[in-house]
């Protein structure tokens, strides 16, 4: 939902359409909107209207006007009004919510069941997702960005480093859909982790259905940012960048979100790590985790334990040939130990017994 430019580097992708196959997917966390108020140890709302680098014409506000839990989904509202804040004034007012620093997520299946506004110019729907460090190096991922104006369409925006909308060469996919704001539609991602024989992979889906991957491969690693935790964002813009000059016939614009929910892969599916041009570990632990590297790596490494909530347990670095973490205080289950090192950046999952 950064600054927007409309170049298209498809030679970095492979368009597939189909089904997701080789994971396991189990749901292990929700927000099903079922309640009458916003769950706040989730969701943060924005007080705002700053423009966010988009030359957006809102206010994000937290009132019940624009922001509501009502007949099982989350409403955002965008609002024609003069609303007044200090010693400015906006035209617009509408919502934004996002999990930075309360919930955040690494690896899985991420998805929002959502009916987008409809036809009008000037709005600016989006579902998407930010890594915690400066922007665009900390990744972007836009799953779905829909413009009013452009009623019979969405479309997907990855911005990394050198890749991203400030210099017009953000990574970017226009899907054609007839009337697509008309009824709930199910955006998601499906992000796996680099092995020692597969490549990190980010795949988007439109209602279960396969249409555009991202693979690490196809760009350096200070262009794959997405090895750590990041958090959603759900807002609805007004004007901006994308959205375009506002027609303010078409107030009030309504956002609805039916859920928002997480699964992990429960196959562990990970070899065990033998090479000499890899740190070499366990998949499986019970007491301690000991990675061994190489002599070719004779640099620092910088060690990171992460859980499946993306919280960060252990982080460490090291000059030796050997590191073990202490695992004997962890609970059952999935970790993940990521790598730094020598520009590289080497991600396992490890499982608890």
């Amino acid at each position: 939902m950064k600054i927007y430019r409309t170049t298209i580097l498809l030679f970095l992708f492979t368009i597939i359409v189909g089904s997701a196959n080789g994971q396991n997917w189990q749901q292990v966390w929700s927000d099903e909107f079922n309640g009458t108020t916003l769950d706040n140890t989730i969701w943060a709302p924005t007080n705002a209207g700053t423009g966010f680098g988009n030359q957006e014409k809102q206010y994000y506000s937290s009132r019940p006007q624009n922001l509501k839990v009502e007949n099982g989904n989350l409403v955002i509202n965008a609002l024609l009004e003069n609303y007044t804040v200090g010693t400015t004034t906006w035209n617009y007012t509408s919502a934004k919510v996002s999990t930075q620093n309360l919930k955040n997520f690494l690896y899985g299946k991420i998805e929002a069941r959502i009916k987008l506004p409809g036809a009008g110019n000037g709005t600016w729907p989006a579902f998407w997702t930010l890594g915690y460090g400066s922007w665009p190096a900390c990744g972007e991922l836009d799953i779905c960005e829909f413009q009013g104006s452009q009623s019979n369409q969405f479309q997907s925006n990855i911005h990394t480093k050198n890749y991203n909308g400030t210099n017009g060469t953000n990574f970017h996919l226009i899907k054609p859909y007839t009337n697509i704001s008309d009824s709930f539609h199910i955006w998601s991602i499906e992000w796996t982790p680099t092995t020692s024989t597969t490549a990190g992979k980010i795949k988007f889906f439109l209602d279960g259905v396969q249409y555009w991957t991202f693979n690490s491969l196809s760009v350096t690693s200070a262009d794959y940012p997405f090895t750590t935790p990041i958090y959603v964002i759900l807002n609805l813009a007004v004007g901006g960048t994308m959205g375009g000059a506002v027609d303010n016939t078409i107030f009030p614009k309504q956002m609805l979100v039916d859920y928002v929910r997480y699964y992990q892969d429960a196959a562990t599916g990970i070899e065990e790590v033998t090479s000499t041009e890899q740190p070499n570990m366990k998949t499986i632990f019970t007491d301690k985790i000991s990675i061994d590297f190489p002599t070719v790596f004779s640099c620092k490494k910088s060690i990171t334990l992460i859980d499946i909530n993306g919280k960060i347990i252990v982080n460490a670095t090291t000059d030796d040939s050997n590191f073990e973490i202490n695992g004997s205080f962890l609970n059952k289950g999935m970790y993940l130990v990521k790598i730094e090192t020598g520009g590289k950046v080497f991600t396992r999952k490890v499982i608890k017994n």
